[in-house]
């Protein structure tokens, strides 16, 4: 978790760029900035073989990634943040601001508040709920699965090898920015994937 391959950028930031990339297309260049918040972090699972652990990865990144489309965006991956209030993510436009659900969680209400509006209204979801609400049933990990065997089928493979990689160099290159302290241009890029399911 606090070796090389871990850290935040590596942990949770493949959801969270796999999610922007899904929106927004692809990455075109990336400048991050990271740091390692405590060199040695205390253990506290249950059954641990160890006290402490060294940290050698950055535990707080800050970037801003520039999109192929002209769209900047700005992300913070951290395990150095105990507290918050800040979403998981935003997407500003020019008529007002989408707020999507924690890509993590695989589930939740998409929100958007226009221009003019007096509170944020809660989009109607593309697919119907399954499983009990609130519990680990619902999460829609089962979604790829059913997308890949669609793709199997003739039907489009979203989560393709192109995807795949240029999201990972997004992150390899994430993770390079800030150790080298410069602006990184990405080399790949990949389709924006057709939305599952469209109006």
């Amino acid at each position: 978790m606090f070796q090389p391959g871990g850290g935040p950028v590596m942990d949770m930031g493949p959801y969270y760029l796999a999610a922007l990339v899904n929106c927004l297309g692809p990455v075109a260049t990336i400048s991050a900035a990271g740091r390692i918040g405590v060199p040695e972090r205390t253990v506290t699972a249950p059954g641990r073989t160890v006290d402490t652990v060294e940290v050698t990865v950055p535990t707080h990144t800050g970037a801003v990634l520039t999109f192929a489309s002209g769209v900047i965006a700005t992300c913070q991956m951290s395990f150095d943040v105990w507290h918050s209030e800040l979403p998981y993510l935003e997407i500003y436009g020019s008529e007002g601001t989408l707020s999507p659900a924690n890509p993590n969680h695989f589930d939740g209400d998409v929100r958007v508040r226009r221009h003019g509006d007096g509170d944020w209204t809660v989009l109607e979801p593309a697919l119907e709920l399954f499983g009990a609400v609130g519990t680990p049933e619902q999460a829609r990990r089962g979604l790829g699965v059913r997308d890949l065997a669609n793709a199997v089928e003739g039907g489009p493979h979203r989560a393709n090898a192109a995807f795949a990689f240029h999201v990972l160099e997004a992150l390899c290159s994430l993770e390079g920015s800030a150790r080298q302290g410069r602006s990184v241009t990405l080399t790949s890029t990949c389709e924006r994937p057709r939305a599952l399911f469209t109006a």
